[in-house]
């Protein structure tokens, strides 16, 4: 009798949840089967669509699917902008955003001074006036090279505007394209493919902008030597500079040097880098930390492995500075490096001597 109880029992439990699995399953089903919400049922049809254009939905372009959009955007955008004022090649200047110059560390100082000075001993305030006061005599002896960087730039956009260089110019900085058509064979029909902004073909560009002089001081946009930079440039009647900036929390923007027009904004370090160093024919580089360094580095590298052209000359502005922060014999020494990849640098306290390796190189190259 137990074992008919059980039985009964079994299969009317096994009946239950099979009926119940399969009430389930088919609900599922019919689920799946179901249009998903966005679909609107044929009755809703003549009623204003509530969708939007990939193009248009903010939510999809900052999302982390449309990354590789908003890198070639901002690639896009500043190669196209670059070609459309005629700019064909730029001399980059690197260096820390923390250096001030004279006008700028004295006002800081008597700030700092007189928060001190107001501040209870001992008190967060008295301490964080101190602190400020010692990072500020840390950099005072940045305010020689804030007043070379400054002239130094000053004088080749005034050189560059007077010789015309690079109106004409075929070279620019990482791209080797050649000035025959580019031809795609596709069977029996051969298509040449049009010339992109950044290519050496393409030739004219809107306005008289092609007359201008074809070297353009382009800094990282920020204070500190970059800001010397643009306002060497601003100082030459009709000087025009670049400053491509990135968003960080603790950058300010743009320096007010950096001509409008040519004011960039990156999000991405690595669409920023590129953008540098595309039209590159010159570098200097002032003293400066790991952001300075690793620009440096990074177009050394190029240099070197040929991406760039491997006659760009770089000088190294601040001997002291940059021969005791980095140990180039311990480099070449250690067989890491060659001599000549140290050699090609050029050391310098001199905006003469640093001037005159610049434009020599480029009178050769052109």
């Amino acid at each position: 009798m137990k074992r008919a109880n059980g039985v009964a029992s079994g299969h009317a439990n096994g009946y239950a949840n099979g009926h119940a699995n399969g009430h389930a399953n088919g609900e599922l089903k019919k689920q799946r089967l179901e249009p998903p919400k966005y679909h609107r049922e044929p009755t809703s049809w003549d009623k204003p669509t509530p969708t939007i254009k990939a193009y248009k939905n903010p939510d999809f372009l900052n999302s982390s699917h449309a990354r590789s959009m908003r890198m070639m955007c901002e690639y896009e955008e500043t190669m196209q902008r670059l070609a459309a004022n005629g700019i064909k090649a730029t001399v980059q200047f690197f260096g820390s955003a923390r250096a001030k110059d004279r006008e700028q560390w004295d006002a800081s100082h008597a700030k700092q001074t007189a928060a001190l000075a107001a501040a209870a001993p001992g008190s967060a305030e008295a301490r964080a006036a101190e602190d400020a006061l010692e990072k500020l005599a840390s950099i005072e002896w940045m305010i020689e090279y804030m007043d070379k960087t400054r002239e130094l730039a000053r004088r080749l956009t005034e050189w560059s505007i007077g010789s015309k260089l690079g109106s004409k110019a075929t070279l620019n900085g990482v791209s080797r394209n050649k000035s025959r058509e580019r031809l795609v064979d596709l069977g029996e029909s051969k298509f040449a493919y049009p010339p992109h902004a950044t290519d050496a073909r393409r030739n004219g560009v809107s306005g008289d902008v092609s007359t201008l002089g074809g070297l353009y001081v382009c800094t990282g946009g920020a204070g500190g030597f970059m800001e010397a930079a643009n306002r060497g440039a601003a100082d030459v009647p009709g000087g025009r500079s670049i400053g491509m900036g990135i968003s960080l929390p603790f950058e300010q923007g743009l320096n007010p040097y950096v001509t409008e027009e040519l004011a960039f904004e990156y999000h991405y370090f690595m669409t920023r880098k590129f953008s540098m160093a595309f039209h590159m024919q010159a570098l200097v580089v002032a003293p400066g930390g790991f952001g300075t360094c690793d620009e440096m580095f990074e177009i050394m590298t190029l240099k070197q492995t040929g991406k760039m052209q491997k006659t760009l000359p770089i000088v190294m502005l601040g001997t002291a500075h940059w021969k005791s922060v980095i140990n180039w014999d311990a480099f070449m020494k250690s067989g890491t490096i060659a001599r000549r990849d140290v050699d090609e640098l050029f050391f310098t306290d001199s905006v003469d001597d640093a001037f005159d390796h610049i434009v020599s190189h480029l009178s050769s190259s052109y």
